[in-house]
């Protein structure tokens, strides 16, 4: 999935930005969408000055991608992701 900003007017296409207590874990949440939805590697983190937390920024799009099948998503996603679905 590749979707640079250029392409947001289009219909189906999303930019999300994630923003959470630390990089380890917006970067872990980012990536696992990344292995399951047609959404791109996360951005480098990134803090607010004078704010709480780090934001990542992923795009998106509608159409499901090649990972598709819930069986294949949750497969791919390592065992140690805290937000793996129980097998």
């Amino acid at each position: 999935m590749t979707t640079p900003k250029r392409h947001l007017h289009e219909p189906g296409h999303v930019s999300v930005i994630i923003h959470g207590a630390d990089e380890e874990t917006v970067t872990a949440f980012a990536r696992a969408l990344a292995v399951c939805h047609n959404v791109t590697d996360p951005s480098s983190p990134w803090r607010v000055p004078g704010q709480p937390g780090v934001h990542v920024q992923v795009y998106g799009h509608t159409d499901p991608g090649e990972e598709s099948d819930p069986v294949t998503c949750c497969a791919a996603v390592p065992e140690d992701c805290q937000w793996r679905l129980p097998s």
